[in-house]
């Protein structure tokens, strides 16, 4: 099983690096998720891009780039938190200098659009990043099972044992069966347009984490289809699905399908052990998840769990 290099643990009195690597500034949320970090005792230091704005960017694809390369490069950053989502991740993948990343690990947080430079992180530069809330969620109305994920995954990144779930949450079996592999993956829309680049998620013998917003169930079919028929439903071990926010018809048609019931048709005909329900994604529920690690999932009859490490 291939190993990745997860970043160090943070504490009171370390430097998080805020960088901007997709859509620009949301003032209200920044300076609230700023103030929470600030809460825990860490340092914040924001890179040029933070500030930027170029389009619907947070600044040239050049400025955003240059803030990830110098940032790891720094000795003086200790970790790197993405300030928000959007689009205009991959469009930086060429601009990286993976093999001086791969010199500097560091914890690197972020998700949605991030899943883009997740990939890429762990493929070019043997690095094991967090899906976790990004800085203007924790500015905005996440949970107290959101914040709490957040503080206890900077100081124990790997998080070992079952996936703990918030209250009155739990996960169910699509597909029975016991797979263990490296986890992988991210937002499915992501995933998706990395196949046929040289950036794209291999996927040989991971399993596979998937979570969306705001697409109907017929583009969920596109992007699964496009999973299998591209070959990486081939080389996985199993699946996992988080949260499927705000997946429904804009306007409903009689008869037509959910998304649940699109997933749970191709899962079927792919028989690998999946699970439906983990508390990441684009909901107010948003965990932390060491992605890059082994993990032991778990599909019974009864019960299903997710256990990291």
């Amino acid at each position: 099983m291939q190993q990745y290099t997860l970043g160090r643990a943070l504490q009171a009195g370390d430097t998080l690096g805020i960088v901007a690597p997709s859509a620009p500034l949301d003032e209200t949320r920044f300076q609230a998720g700023l103030s929470f970090l600030h809460s825990l005792g860490l340092r914040t230091r924001c890179g040029r891009s933070v500030q930027e704005r170029w389009g619907y960017l947070a600044g040239t694809d050049d400025v955003r780039a240059q803030d990830i390369n110098e940032f790891f490069a720094d000795p003086a950053i200790d970790g790197i938190l993405c300030m928000r989502g959007g689009y205009g991740a991959a469009r930086l993948l060429p601009l990286l200098d993976f093999d001086d990343i791969a010199r500097h690990p560091k914890l690197f947080i972020g998700f949605s659009d991030i899943t883009a430079l997740r990939t890429a992180l762990r493929q070019r530069s043997h690095l094991a990043t967090i899906h976790g809330a990004m800085l203007t969620g924790l500015g905005g109305k996440a949970t107290r099972y959101t914040y709490e994920q957040f503080a206890e995954g900077l100081a124990n990144p790997a998080m070992a044992g079952p996936v703990r779930m918030p209250r009155g949450h739990h996960l169910e079996t699509l597909v029975e069966g016991v797979v263990q592999g490296i986890l992988a993956g991210g937002n499915m829309m992501l995933i998706s347009s990395l196949i046929g680049t040289p950036y794209e998620l291999d996927g040989q013998g991971q399993i596979l984490f998937l979570e969306e917003i705001g697409e109907e169930a017929y583009s969920i079919d596109r992007m699964l289809c496009q999973f299998e028929q591209s070959g990486l439903i081939d080389r996985i071990a199993g699946l996992a699905f988080g949260e499927f926010t705000r997946c429904h018809p804009v306007k409903p048609a009689e008869g037509e399908w959910t998304v649940r019931e699109v997933i749970g048709q191709y899962v079927r005909r792919w028989g690998k052990p999946a699970i439906w329900g983990l508390p990441y994604g684009h909901d107010r529920h948003n965990g932390w998840l060491p992605l890059g690690m082994p993990a032991h999932l778990i599909a019974g009859k009864e019960d299903a769990s997710l256990v990291l490490g």
